[in-house]
């Protein structure tokens, strides 16, 4: 080759920025860069088939979007060998689909691309006027020049959707002048009524497993054996949405409540502990677990204490059961189980008893927040807690309201704590914690609320289910979900029955 006879070889297809970023990743295996930076080290990356940096650049991508980087990164993620990125990016549009249209590059979308959101089953919005808000700033960018694609658009929504409120919103909106308001008319009237519904499949399965129905006469009083799936969840007319459920093979009898769940691989579910009635003696330590192809749960070596109230969270191939209550008393214990002895074993004790807690793990790290500790006092604590390191929990920055029997939910690099039960009785509150700088920050409120609830992470939205109110011991049978990029609570529809102290669990849908 000639360059290997020369002291200079000139890359005339990379620039010295480029190629001083791949040079030291290759040596560092550390990107430093910005968000345009990663968009440059994608595009190199992907140029010069440096593979373990352009998986690093497409997880950070993914991992950091908001509405104005995802607009962004579209144009990028359309280059062959980018699919997954561009699948993120497109299912990100679909889930934030207001916030997306607020930003000032949003008219710069392709009118085919932005029909087809508009059209898409999967669309994930609260109401449909929505999508016309969305179609009316698209259009609003240049009324003249998008005329001709104006009709196409239009009949991308689904006005046989809205609420007659919705319709007249519609109408006051109008179109963007100078378009002709007989052009809307035209659409309203030849909508289909009803509007199709949107029909969103999730490629996991949420499942939903036991509870208590709260009923007053404790003598007829039943715990739930029930185990449910979403398949689908669907949104009708105006602000009707609902799932549609699949049931898997009901627990042995006598059936559970303030029992906890997880999976180990995503496929396989773990029921631990919890009480089968009312009393003390009720607390159970049996274990049971379902995996696809099953017809019935199998019964696994019991826990080494039986418990309640307490978080069941999978970390590092091992399942932890955390505190929790027994006979009345709560518990600092910790045992750990290892599935391929099929035993239990002590861990580390938490730094305080506590029942009614909450758990998650993020990034690798076990979190546990909140619960009422052995004077029946409400904590705000969060602690990291690490069974192979001394002391095996450290405290961190407390949560803004201390609460128990709320949910936790580890999503987008934050942990979400939200609803339960404090001094003043039901709490709406709703915040989030930043590891990175060991601060919590209050969000929007809980709608309604929700105390014993099930909490899960589900496609990119923080969900919580059922529960009850202390003030009036109504049952909740609603499901809302949180959605970080749009800042606000959606309701996805309700649950089979309403329920109290259930689990909730997320599988993979394929073995289902």
């Amino acid at each position: 080759m000639k360059e290997s006879q020369g002291s200079v070889v000139v890359l005339r297809t990379v620039s010295a920025p480029d190629l001083q970023l791949l040079v030291s990743f290759a040596y560092s295996g550390v990107l430093q860069t910005n968000w345009p930076g990663l968009l440059r080290a994608t595009q190199t990356a992907l140029q010069y088939q440096s593979g373990s940096c352009l998986a690093l650049c497409q997880r950070a991508l993914a991992r950091g979007l908001n509405p104005l980087r995802c607009l962004a990164l579209l144009p990028v993620a359309e280059a062959p060998g980018l699919e997954r990125l561009w699948d993120k990016a497109h299912y990100y549009l679909l889930n934030h689909l207001p916030a997306v249209a607020s930003c000032p590059t949003f008219p710069d979308l392709p009118s085919p691309f932005l029909a087809n959101l508009l059209a898409s089953d999967e669309l994930h919005i609260e109401e449909e006027f929505e999508a016309f808000e969305a179609a009316w700033r698209w259009l609003a960018a240049d009324p003249v020049g998008r005329e001709p694609e104006a009709e196409t658009l239009l009949h991308c929504v689904r006005f046989g959707r809205m609420s007659t409120r919705e319709l007249r919103l519609v109408r006051a909106a109008g179109l963007p002048p100078p378009l002709p308001s007989s052009l809307l008319h035209q659409i309203l009237v030849e909508a289909e009524v009803p509007g199709r519904e949107r029909r969103r499949e999730p490629d996991r399965a949420l499942v939903v497993i036991g509870g208590d129905g709260l009923t007053p006469d404790l003598a007829q009083s039943q715990p739930s054996r029930g185990v449910w799936w979403a398949r689908a969840f669907c949104s009708g007319v105006g602000l009707v949405h609902t799932v549609e459920w699949g049931r898997l093979p009901a627990l042995p009898p006598p059936g559970r409540f303030q029992h906890g769940a997880a999976s180990l691989t995503g496929s396989e579910l773990y029921v631990c502990g919890g009480q089968h009635y009312y009393s003390y003696s009720d607390t159970l330590a049996s274990v049971l677990r379902w995996a696809p192809g099953q017809s019935n749960w199998e019964e696994l070596a019991p826990m080494c204490q039986a418990r309640s109230f307490f978080p069941l969270v999978a970390h590092d191939g091992h399942l932890y059961a955390l505190g929790g209550r027994n006979n009345g008393a709560p518990l600092d214990s910790v045992e750990v189980y290892d599935p391929k002895l099929d035993a239990w074993r002590t861990a580390p004790p938490l730094p305080t008893p506590c029942f009614a807690h909450a758990a998650s793990v993020l990034d690798g790290q076990v979190y546990v927040s909140g619960g009422f500790n052995g004077t029946g006092q409400y904590l705000a604590s969060l602690f990291n807690y690490n069974p192979t390191r001394k002391p095996s929990w450290i405290l961190l920055s407390p949560m803004k309201t201390p609460r128990a029997g709320h949910v936790m939910v580890a999503l987008g690099g934050r942990l979400y704590v939200a609803g339960g039960l404090g001094e003043a009785g039901d709490l709406l509150s709703f915040e989030a914690y930043e590891p990175r700088t060991d601060t919590w920050m209050s969000l929007e409120p809980l709608p309604s609320p929700h105390v014993g609830a099930a909490g899960v992470s589900l496609q990119g939205e923080m969900l919580v289910l059922g529960g009850y109110s202390h003030r009036t011991y109504a049952l909740s049978h609603l499901i809302h979900a949180y959605c970080p990029g749009l800042g606000r609570w959606l309701c996805l529809g309700t649950l089979p029955r309403p329920r109290a102290e259930m689990s909730a669990c997320v599988l993979h849908l394929s073995p289902v």
